[in-house]
């Protein structure tokens, strides 16, 4: 059985293809996007061994946008959403008492991350969290939710496990991906972006105020970096930071259906740093 066609609205990025997905939806979802990452990163990339390691390159990339602000306060419980073998998570240890990751591929569950205490959950197919409510004091999602149908209801969850006060970072694809009614090459079958307005609208209904957002990943400059020989850009902090200023001037052209080059010529993700209000 096939997913049901987008409406209008869920390809102009007015609303977000898979949130309203019945319980059989979600399950089907679920299972098909279960170990989709892991198979990428072993199957397309080729960059798994035998241990199920990988090379993580995201590291400048992700203390530019959000990590060197978090490691100026001091956290309890880091909630970890969908972050492998943690090495997404771990440059925050000096910061976190002991981390709790959700991570669908057992293959990557371990007893700590950057040296601190770790406790891996598996996901529920609808995205509910085991753990008390006003438990956790950061939660960290780098990646993750462009994967998962019932977003509004995953964000609900944060905003439920995280104290008062709380705060939860998000990166994500803003755009469409491609047309996900299709097979796109080195992308799950079910993947693509969340609309920022959409996204922004949620997170306030659940709680949320914004601190900051900051756009990025302008993709042309990525491809121009690597015909130069820069293999892995954003491991780089110059680069970086230049990806981010020429993505924050492109921003007015957003698009969530790039169907044209014009269309292709702005940001393609965007980092949030939350705040939890209520």
């Amino acid at each position: 059985m096939t997913n049901p066609a987008p409406s209008t609205d869920e390809l102009e990025g007015r609303a977000l293809y898979g949130d309203n997905f019945s319980p059989e939806q979600i399950r089907r979802w679920y299972d098909t996007e279960i170990n989709g990452y892991f198979d990428i990163l072993s199957k397309h990339y080729q960059i798994t061994d035998s241990d199920n390691q990988y090379e993580y390159s995201y590291h400048a990339f992700n203390r530019f946008h959000a990590i060197n602000a978090l490691l100026k306060h001091r956290f309890g419980t880091c909630l970890a959403l969908g972050c492998a073998a943690g090495d997404d998570v771990a440059p925050l240890a000096p910061a976190v008492d002991r981390f709790v990751a959700v991570e669908p591929a057992e293959k990557w569950w371990k007893s700590e991350i950057g040296g601190k205490p770790a406790q891996y959950l598996a996901p529920s197919p609808f995205g509910d969290i085991g753990l008390d409510s006003a438990s956790v004091d950061l939660a960290v999602s780098f990646g993750v939710l462009h994967h998962i149908p019932n977003v509004s209801h995953v964000i609900d969850e944060i905003s439920r496990v995280l104290a008062p006060d709380g705060l939860l970072v998000v990166r994500e694809p803003i755009v469409s991906m491609g047309d996900w009614r299709h097979p796109r090459p080195a992308l799950t079958a079910n993947e693509r972006g969340l609309p920022m307005d959409w996204f922004e609208a949620i997170a306030r209904a659940k709680g949320f105020a914004i601190k900051s957002r900051h756009v990025c990943m302008f993709n042309p400059l990525a491809i121009v970096m690597k015909k130069l020989g820069v293999s892995k850009p954003m491991a780089s902090t110059p680069f970086v930071a230049l990806d981010w200023l020429v993505s924050e001037a492109l921003r007015w052209n957003i698009h969530y259906w790039r169907n044209t080059t014009v269309k292709k010529l702005a940001p393609s993700s965007a980092f949030w740093v939350l705040r939890k209000t209520t």
